[in-house]
């Protein structure tokens, strides 16, 4: 499987971003609203892909450090101890941990922060016009 360039990856962010964008706004009175509560919306709506697409974004930063091991870890022991007929070899937290490891971190998620805060900057900008209005 090809790896996506940066920008694919970028732009795969700002379609989803401008998706949930247009969504937002759809789902509100844009129209029938004065220029002020235009501004307001559209804070809204830049705001909330810009803070999923950052929360993701965090979220694979914090799996990198192998903060979720612990979970998947519990959840693997469980599902052999439940479930017949799956081999019952018992490995330790370390050595799972050790074998996570060396399968090898996500590379190349910047693109969510950059495009978050991209997102974020926009809601901040008519959040201005809109108080300056």
């Amino acid at each position: 499987m090809k790896h996506k360039t940066g920008v694919a990856k970028y732009l795969g962010a700002c379609i989803f971003g401008g998706f949930l964008t247009y969504l937002v706004v759809s789902l509100r009175d844009f129209d029938d609203a004065s220029v002020k509560e235009r501004f307001l919306i559209l804070a809204d709506a830049f705001t909330i892909p810009g803070i999923i697409l950052l929360c993701i974004g965090i979220l694979v930063a914090l799996s990198n450090e192998g903060i979720f091991l612990g979970f998947s870890y519990a959840i693997k022991y469980v599902y052999r101890m439940l479930v017949p007929g799956v081999s019952k070899d018992h490995e330790t937290y370390g050595d799972y941990v050790e074998q996570q490891r060396e399968k090898g971190k996500a590379s190349g998620f910047g693109f969510l922060f950059f495009t978050g805060l991209a997102f974020l900057l926009i809601a901040v900008v008519f959040i201005a016009l809109f108080y300056r209005w």
